[in-house]
């Protein structure tokens, strides 16, 4: 690709990454729930792929169909609610130790650290949160402009090792809930984005693949 679509393919991919990261860093207010509606309503219009359309799709009909205060509180059943028996984890700790705070989450410190990526004191989320996670994969996909090669090297081992086992366990956790009707959709959303990003740092995308991933 010239390096103007190097540019645009990047712009798109932190396009993707911070819809998904909206999911889940915040509760949703008007403002968001505006947003997410004109996004939807934007990308419904552009095939990518089956898995990542049908949840479009899903997202979009939804989304003109559910209320803010039914966002509100999913949310807050699921993210928020101390005393909820509906709260979903996440963090990896939680997930494969039980805990917060545990030796996963030292893991994944060292490899932010080899990958040269430090938590600023804005960030109050533990490092292994599947927020925190999105942020590090935007800051490798800026940092391929750099150091392509070790940036993409970087992304399939936070992918591997790390972003996708905690959204295959979260993903699980919040199909259990009876009442989750928007969340399990956005999870969904979330894992046929990563499979695109997959494909994209083991370079097992076709250039039309790559065409296709623009908006």
């Amino acid at each position: 690709m010239t390096e103007l679509e190097d540019k645009e393919l990047c712009r798109v991919r932190l396009r993707f990454l911070d819809i998904c990261k909206s999911f889940f860093d915040t509760e949703p207010d008007a403002e968001r729930f505006a947003r997410w509606r004109g996004l939807f309503a934007a990308l419904i219009k552009e095939p990518v792929e089956p898995v990542l359309d049908r949840a479009v799709r899903d997202l979009f009909n939804l989304l003109n169909r559910i209320t803010l205060a039914d966002l509100q509180a999913e949310y807050y059943r699921f993210f928020v609610d101390p005393f909820s028996e509906l709260q979903v984890p996440m963090t990896a700790s939680e997930y494969r130790e039980g805990r917060s705070y545990g030796r996963i989450l030292a893991e994944f410190r060292g490899f932010l650290l080899e990958a040269g990526i430090k938590k600023t004191e804005e960030v109050t989320e533990a490092e292994d949160s599947l927020v925190v996670m999105l942020d590090v994969m935007a800051r490798l996909v800026e940092s391929e402009k750099e150091v392509f090669e070790e940036a993409r090297r970087y992304q399939a081992e936070l992918l591997d090792k790390y972003l996708e086992p905690l959204l295959n366990e979260l993903s699980a956790a919040i199909a259990e809930k009876a009442d989750a009707e928007f969340y399990p959709v956005c999870t969904r959303f979330l894992k046929g984005y990563l499979q695109l990003e997959r494909g994209l740092s083991a370079g097992a995308l076709s250039s039309d693949d790559e065409r296709q991933l623009r908006w």
